[in-house]
Protein backbone atom coordinates (compact mmCIF):
# COMPACT_ATOMS: atom_id res chain seq x y z
CA UNK A 1 0.00 0.00 0.00
CA UNK A 2 1.24 3.49 -1.15
CA UNK A 3 -1.09 5.43 0.85
CA UNK A 4 -0.89 7.90 -1.34
CA UNK A 5 -4.31 9.56 -1.13
CA UNK A 6 -3.71 9.92 2.87
CA UNK A 7 -0.09 11.23 2.12
CA UNK A 8 -1.57 13.80 -0.36
CA UNK A 9 -4.64 15.09 2.17
CA UNK A 10 -1.64 15.51 5.39
CA UNK A 11 0.81 17.70 2.99
CA UNK A 12 -2.36 20.25 2.09
CA UNK A 13 -3.80 20.00 5.97
CA UNK A 14 -1.44 18.97 8.06
CA UNK A 15 1.02 20.83 10.78
CA UNK A 16 4.90 21.37 10.09
CA UNK A 17 5.75 18.64 12.73
CA UNK A 18 3.41 15.70 10.81
CA UNK A 19 4.52 16.92 6.93
CA UNK A 20 7.84 17.27 7.76
CA UNK A 21 7.88 13.63 9.84
CA UNK A 22 6.04 11.75 5.91
CA UNK A 23 9.10 13.89 3.88
CA UNK A 24 11.56 12.29 6.04
CA UNK A 25 10.21 8.78 7.74
CA UNK A 26 8.16 7.84 4.50
CA UNK A 27 9.48 9.63 1.06
CA UNK A 28 12.86 9.40 2.71
CA UNK A 29 14.11 12.99 1.90
CA UNK A 30 17.27 13.67 3.55
CA UNK A 31 16.73 16.43 7.14
CA UNK A 32 20.12 17.99 5.49
CA UNK A 33 18.07 19.28 2.40
CA UNK A 34 17.20 23.43 2.84
CA UNK A 35 13.39 22.49 3.13
CA UNK A 36 13.80 20.21 5.52
CA UNK A 37 16.17 22.54 7.71
CA UNK A 38 13.92 25.25 7.54
CA UNK A 39 10.99 22.91 8.37
CA UNK A 40 13.05 21.83 11.53
CA UNK A 41 13.56 25.57 12.70
CA UNK A 42 9.18 26.14 12.34
CA UNK A 43 9.33 22.56 14.06
CA UNK A 44 11.51 23.88 17.31
CA UNK A 45 8.88 26.96 17.52
CA UNK A 46 5.62 24.69 17.61
CA UNK A 47 3.55 24.98 20.25
CA UNK A 48 3.95 20.84 21.35
CA UNK A 49 8.03 21.01 21.27
CA UNK A 50 7.82 24.58 23.51
CA UNK A 51 5.73 23.13 25.77
CA UNK A 52 7.89 20.50 26.42
CA UNK A 53 10.77 22.29 26.24
CA UNK A 54 9.57 24.85 28.53
CA UNK A 55 9.70 21.70 31.18
CA UNK A 56 13.64 21.65 30.47
CA UNK A 57 15.79 22.50 33.15
CA UNK A 58 18.78 24.51 32.68
CA UNK A 59 21.19 21.16 33.45
CA UNK A 60 18.93 19.45 30.63
CA UNK A 61 17.16 17.41 32.56
CA UNK A 62 13.55 16.99 30.97
CA UNK A 63 10.36 17.34 33.64
CA UNK A 64 9.95 16.56 36.52
CA UNK A 65 10.76 12.96 37.22
CA UNK A 66 12.38 10.19 35.08
CA UNK A 67 8.94 8.00 34.31
CA UNK A 68 5.26 9.53 33.56
CA UNK A 69 3.62 11.97 32.34
CA UNK A 70 6.13 14.83 33.30
CA UNK A 71 8.86 12.60 32.60
CA UNK A 72 12.01 12.47 31.35
CA UNK A 73 10.71 9.22 29.54
CA UNK A 74 7.02 11.22 28.28
CA UNK A 75 8.66 14.36 27.31
CA UNK A 76 11.48 13.12 25.43
CA UNK A 77 9.31 10.57 23.27
CA UNK A 78 6.91 13.78 22.49
CA UNK A 79 9.92 16.00 21.42
CA UNK A 80 11.30 13.06 18.96
CA UNK A 81 7.51 11.96 17.45
CA UNK A 82 7.13 15.50 16.90
CA UNK A 83 9.68 15.95 14.98
CA UNK A 84 12.31 17.30 17.15
CA UNK A 85 15.90 15.39 15.33
CA UNK A 86 18.29 13.38 18.09
CA UNK A 87 20.67 15.78 16.86
CA UNK A 88 18.83 19.13 18.09
CA UNK A 89 20.27 20.90 21.06
CA UNK A 90 17.65 19.89 23.59
CA UNK A 91 17.84 16.59 23.26
CA UNK A 92 21.47 16.28 23.28
CA UNK A 93 21.41 18.13 26.77
CA UNK A 94 18.52 15.78 27.78
CA UNK A 95 20.55 12.86 27.01
CA UNK A 96 23.74 14.16 28.76
CA UNK A 97 21.63 15.14 31.76
CA UNK A 98 20.29 11.28 32.14
CA UNK A 99 23.93 10.10 32.02
CA UNK A 100 25.79 12.16 33.96
CA UNK A 101 25.83 11.27 37.69
CA UNK A 102 26.28 14.29 38.81
CA UNK A 103 23.07 15.67 36.82
CA UNK A 104 20.81 13.13 37.48
CA UNK A 105 21.14 12.51 40.72
CA UNK A 106 20.22 16.27 41.32
CA UNK A 107 16.56 15.02 39.90
CA UNK A 108 14.25 12.17 40.50
CA UNK A 109 15.76 9.85 38.38
CA UNK A 110 13.79 7.13 39.70
CA UNK A 111 10.36 5.67 40.07
CA UNK A 112 7.91 3.84 42.66
CA UNK A 113 9.52 0.53 42.76
CA UNK A 114 12.00 0.90 40.19
CA UNK A 115 14.73 -0.15 42.61
CA UNK A 116 13.16 -3.33 43.30
CA UNK A 117 12.61 -4.32 40.26
CA UNK A 118 16.24 -3.70 39.20
CA UNK A 119 17.16 -5.84 42.32
CA UNK A 120 14.60 -8.58 40.96
CA UNK A 121 16.06 -8.71 37.60
CA UNK A 122 12.80 -7.74 36.28
CA UNK A 123 14.53 -3.93 34.79
CA UNK A 124 13.09 -0.61 36.61
CA UNK A 125 15.14 2.44 36.50
CA UNK A 126 17.68 1.40 34.32
CA UNK A 127 15.31 -0.25 31.63
CA UNK A 128 13.84 3.44 31.70
CA UNK A 129 16.71 5.21 30.80
CA UNK A 130 17.76 2.24 28.12
CA UNK A 131 14.64 2.93 26.43
CA UNK A 132 14.72 6.56 26.21
CA UNK A 133 18.36 6.17 24.84
CA UNK A 134 17.69 3.58 22.74
CA UNK A 135 15.62 6.44 20.80
CA UNK A 136 18.29 8.55 20.40
CA UNK A 137 20.70 6.94 18.80
CA UNK A 138 22.92 6.11 21.63
CA UNK A 139 25.74 3.76 21.20
CA UNK A 140 24.48 0.74 21.97
CA UNK A 141 28.15 -0.94 23.14
CA UNK A 142 28.06 1.39 25.67
CA UNK A 143 26.52 1.77 29.44
CA UNK A 144 24.14 1.77 30.92
CA UNK A 145 22.52 0.44 27.62
CA UNK A 146 24.52 -2.48 26.41
CA UNK A 147 23.27 -4.09 29.92
CA UNK A 148 19.90 -3.57 29.32
CA UNK A 149 19.67 -5.02 26.01
CA UNK A 150 21.41 -8.41 27.05
CA UNK A 151 19.01 -8.44 29.99
CA UNK A 152 16.43 -7.61 27.56
CA UNK A 153 17.20 -10.68 25.65
CA UNK A 154 17.74 -12.96 28.54
CA UNK A 155 13.89 -12.41 29.27
CA UNK A 156 12.84 -12.49 25.95
CA UNK A 157 14.70 -16.21 25.49
CA UNK A 158 13.16 -17.16 28.91
CA UNK A 159 9.79 -17.19 27.84
CA UNK A 160 10.33 -20.03 26.00
CA UNK A 161 10.79 -22.24 28.74
CA UNK A 162 7.05 -21.59 29.64
CA UNK A 163 3.87 -23.69 28.18
CA UNK A 164 1.09 -21.37 30.69
CA UNK A 165 1.02 -18.60 32.25
CA UNK A 166 1.19 -20.79 36.24
CA UNK A 167 4.89 -21.60 34.93
CA UNK A 168 6.20 -18.07 35.53
CA UNK A 169 3.12 -16.38 38.04
CA UNK A 170 1.41 -16.55 41.20
CA UNK A 171 -2.44 -16.43 41.81
CA UNK A 172 -2.74 -13.64 44.59
CA UNK A 173 -6.08 -12.71 46.27
CA UNK A 174 -6.79 -10.41 43.13
CA UNK A 175 -4.31 -10.83 40.32
CA UNK A 176 -1.71 -12.88 39.33
CA UNK A 177 2.13 -11.55 39.96
CA UNK A 178 4.98 -12.67 38.63
CA UNK A 179 7.18 -15.27 40.31
CA UNK A 180 10.58 -14.06 41.70
CA UNK A 181 13.40 -13.56 39.50
CA UNK A 182 11.26 -15.30 36.27
CA UNK A 183 12.58 -14.17 32.99
CA UNK A 184 9.80 -13.24 30.38
CA UNK A 185 9.80 -10.30 28.27
CA UNK A 186 7.59 -6.95 28.98
CA UNK A 187 7.16 -3.71 27.35
CA UNK A 188 10.02 -2.59 28.50
CA UNK A 189 12.33 -5.20 27.46
CA UNK A 190 10.90 -5.57 23.81
CA UNK A 191 10.83 -1.87 23.62
CA UNK A 192 14.46 -1.68 24.22
CA UNK A 193 15.02 -4.45 21.63
CA UNK A 194 12.84 -2.92 18.97
CA UNK A 195 14.79 0.05 19.16
CA UNK A 196 18.39 -1.73 19.03
CA UNK A 197 20.30 -3.72 16.42
CA UNK A 198 23.53 -5.07 17.90
CA UNK A 199 21.63 -8.14 19.14
CA UNK A 200 20.00 -8.98 15.90
CA UNK A 201 22.24 -11.75 14.77
CA UNK A 202 20.64 -14.18 12.49
CA UNK A 203 20.21 -17.06 15.01
CA UNK A 204 19.24 -14.44 17.78
CA UNK A 205 16.10 -13.23 15.34
CA UNK A 206 15.12 -16.75 14.74
CA UNK A 207 14.98 -17.15 18.76
CA UNK A 208 13.51 -13.90 19.26
CA UNK A 209 10.72 -14.50 16.59
CA UNK A 210 10.51 -18.36 18.41
CA UNK A 211 10.12 -16.41 21.88
CA UNK A 212 7.36 -14.31 20.60
CA UNK A 213 5.12 -16.86 19.50
CA UNK A 214 5.01 -18.97 22.77
CA UNK A 215 4.47 -15.79 24.51
CA UNK A 216 1.38 -14.61 22.43
CA UNK A 217 0.27 -18.22 22.52
CA UNK A 218 -0.11 -17.90 25.90
CA UNK A 219 -0.83 -14.10 26.14
CA UNK A 220 -3.54 -13.61 24.01
CA UNK A 221 -6.31 -14.70 26.06
CA UNK A 222 -5.46 -13.66 29.27
CA UNK A 223 -7.83 -10.75 30.52
CA UNK A 224 -5.89 -8.29 33.14
CA UNK A 225 -1.99 -7.38 33.85
CA UNK A 226 0.52 -9.32 35.43
CA UNK A 227 1.38 -7.72 38.42
CA UNK A 228 5.04 -7.40 40.23
CA UNK A 229 5.19 -7.94 44.05
CA UNK A 230 8.19 -5.82 45.77
CA UNK A 231 10.49 -8.00 48.32
CA UNK A 232 10.04 -7.13 51.84
CA UNK A 233 13.33 -4.92 52.16
CA UNK A 234 11.45 -2.97 49.34
CA UNK A 235 7.84 -2.39 51.06
CA UNK A 236 6.16 -5.73 50.29
CA UNK A 237 3.48 -4.05 47.80
CA UNK A 238 2.43 -4.96 44.44
CA UNK A 239 3.01 -2.46 41.44
CA UNK A 240 2.81 -2.54 37.44
CA UNK A 241 5.69 -3.98 35.73
CA UNK A 242 5.41 -2.82 32.00
CA UNK A 243 2.74 -4.76 30.80
CA UNK A 244 2.87 -5.94 26.77
CA UNK A 245 -0.08 -5.44 24.67
CA UNK A 246 -0.23 -9.31 23.85
CA UNK A 247 -3.44 -8.96 22.66
CA UNK A 248 -3.49 -6.44 20.07
CA UNK A 249 -0.81 -8.75 18.08
CA UNK A 250 -4.40 -10.57 17.39
CA UNK A 251 -6.55 -10.57 14.29
CA UNK A 252 -9.20 -7.19 14.91
CA UNK A 253 -12.59 -6.64 13.37
CA UNK A 254 -14.97 -3.45 12.82
CA UNK A 255 -16.82 -4.62 16.18
CA UNK A 256 -14.03 -4.50 18.36
CA UNK A 257 -12.55 -0.91 16.60
CA UNK A 258 -16.01 0.36 17.87
CA UNK A 259 -15.95 -1.16 21.23
CA UNK A 260 -12.86 0.69 21.84
CA UNK A 261 -13.74 3.75 20.66
CA UNK A 262 -17.25 3.92 22.51
CA UNK A 263 -15.46 2.52 25.71
CA UNK A 264 -17.12 5.00 27.79
CA UNK A 265 -14.93 4.13 31.03
CA UNK A 266 -11.69 4.01 29.25
CA UNK A 267 -11.75 7.24 26.76
CA UNK A 268 -7.53 6.12 26.18
CA UNK A 269 -8.84 2.20 25.03
CA UNK A 270 -8.05 3.41 21.42
CA UNK A 271 -5.25 5.27 21.98
CA UNK A 272 -3.51 2.57 23.64
CA UNK A 273 -4.39 0.33 21.05
CA UNK A 274 -2.57 2.20 18.28
CA UNK A 275 0.81 2.62 20.86
CA UNK A 276 0.67 -1.13 21.21
CA UNK A 277 0.11 -1.35 17.05
CA UNK A 278 2.95 1.13 16.45
CA UNK A 279 5.19 -0.62 19.17
CA UNK A 280 5.56 -4.34 17.26
CA UNK A 281 8.76 -4.80 16.03
CA UNK A 282 8.74 -6.70 12.86
CA UNK A 283 10.17 -9.71 14.63
CA UNK A 284 7.21 -9.70 16.65
CA UNK A 285 3.86 -9.82 14.13
CA UNK A 286 1.84 -12.74 14.47
CA UNK A 287 -0.07 -11.77 11.59
CA UNK A 288 -0.71 -8.19 9.43
CA UNK A 289 -4.64 -8.09 9.91
CA UNK A 290 -4.77 -5.40 11.87
CA UNK A 291 -2.33 -3.10 10.08
CA UNK A 292 -3.80 -3.95 6.86
CA UNK A 293 -7.91 -4.00 8.39
CA UNK A 294 -6.50 0.44 9.70
CA UNK A 295 -4.78 0.59 6.25
CA UNK A 296 -7.55 -0.08 4.36
CA UNK A 297 -10.38 2.52 6.68
CA UNK A 298 -7.58 5.19 5.47
CA UNK A 299 -7.57 4.35 2.23
CA UNK A 300 -11.93 4.43 2.19
CA UNK A 301 -11.23 7.47 4.77
CA UNK A 302 -13.67 5.73 7.07
CA UNK A 303 -12.07 6.09 10.27
CA UNK A 304 -12.70 9.86 11.51
CA UNK A 305 -16.40 8.36 10.86
CA UNK A 306 -16.41 5.89 13.46
CA UNK A 307 -14.64 7.91 16.38
CA UNK A 308 -16.46 9.41 19.12
CA UNK A 309 -15.90 12.61 20.71
CA UNK A 310 -14.54 11.32 24.03
CA UNK A 311 -12.14 8.41 22.07
CA UNK A 312 -10.72 11.43 20.68
CA UNK A 313 -10.37 13.40 23.46
CA UNK A 314 -7.84 10.49 24.94
CA UNK A 315 -6.41 9.94 21.64
CA UNK A 316 -5.68 13.69 21.75
CA UNK A 317 -3.77 13.50 25.53
CA UNK A 318 -1.71 10.45 23.87
CA UNK A 319 -0.84 11.47 20.34
CA UNK A 320 -1.50 15.27 19.90
CA UNK A 321 0.59 17.33 17.60
CA UNK A 322 -2.12 19.74 16.19
CA UNK A 323 -1.92 22.75 17.52
CA UNK A 324 -5.73 23.41 17.02
CA UNK A 325 -7.75 20.65 17.59
CA UNK A 326 -10.91 22.79 17.59
CA UNK A 327 -10.83 22.79 13.71
CA UNK A 328 -12.33 18.82 12.74
CA UNK A 329 -9.48 18.78 10.06
CA UNK A 330 -6.33 19.11 12.05
CA UNK A 331 -8.04 16.14 14.59
CA UNK A 332 -8.27 14.18 11.15
CA UNK A 333 -4.70 15.15 10.67
CA UNK A 334 -3.40 13.35 13.96
CA UNK A 335 -5.29 10.80 13.30
CA UNK A 336 -5.03 9.63 10.27
CA UNK A 337 -1.11 10.51 10.96
CA UNK A 338 -0.63 8.27 13.65
CA UNK A 339 -2.53 5.32 11.80
CA UNK A 340 -0.49 5.87 8.94
CA UNK A 341 2.92 5.74 10.79
CA UNK A 342 1.96 2.93 12.46
CA UNK A 343 0.91 0.71 9.13
CA UNK A 344 3.94 2.34 7.54
CA UNK A 345 6.96 0.25 9.14
CA UNK A 346 5.17 -3.09 8.47
CA UNK A 347 3.00 -2.39 4.99
CA UNK A 348 5.03 0.11 3.35
CA UNK A 349 8.44 -0.08 3.69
Amino acid sequence: MNFSKTIDFLFENACVNIRYLIKRDILKISINTPEMQDMQTEIMQSPVVQKCLAKQHPDGWLGHELHGSDGMDTLMSVLLRSGVEVKSNPVQKAINALTEPDIANQHKNHFAAGNALDADGRGGNKAIIAWILSTTNFPEDKQPLSDEIKLSFDHLCGALAYKNIDDFTKQGSKFKYYKPSVKFPGANHIGILANTLSWQSDENLVTAKAAMKNSYSIMKDIDGYIMFRKPKEFGGSYMGPFNYGWQSLSPIEISDLQRMVHNTKNRFQFGFYIRDLSGHPKWAIQTTQPYEFLAEMLENDTLMDIMTDKALTGFRYLWGIEPNWRNKTAVKCDLIYRVINTCWPILGE
